[in-house]
């Protein structure tokens, strides 16, 4: 259980690579007193973050049997 954890976090932290700059975007914008209603996050990126969580738990299962 501790390999799928931890490979899921390495899946997790690869997965929200490619949204930084948004996330560093929306940090300078609330530093500056910007309110949005609604922050947009591309289906994209949320699909990648699903399938590389998703690939290396199963990397995880099949290197811990």
């Amino acid at each position: 259980m501790l390999v799928v954890c931890s490979f899921a976090l390495i899946g997790l932290t690869i997965g929200m690579y490619p949204t930084r700059k948004l996330f560093a975007e929306w940090a300078r914008e609330i530093n500056r007193g910007v309110t949005r209603e609604r922050y947009d996050y591309p289906r994209s990126h949320l699909a990648f973050c699903g399938a590389s969580v998703l690939v290396m738990s199963a990397a995880a299962i099949l290197l811990a049997r």
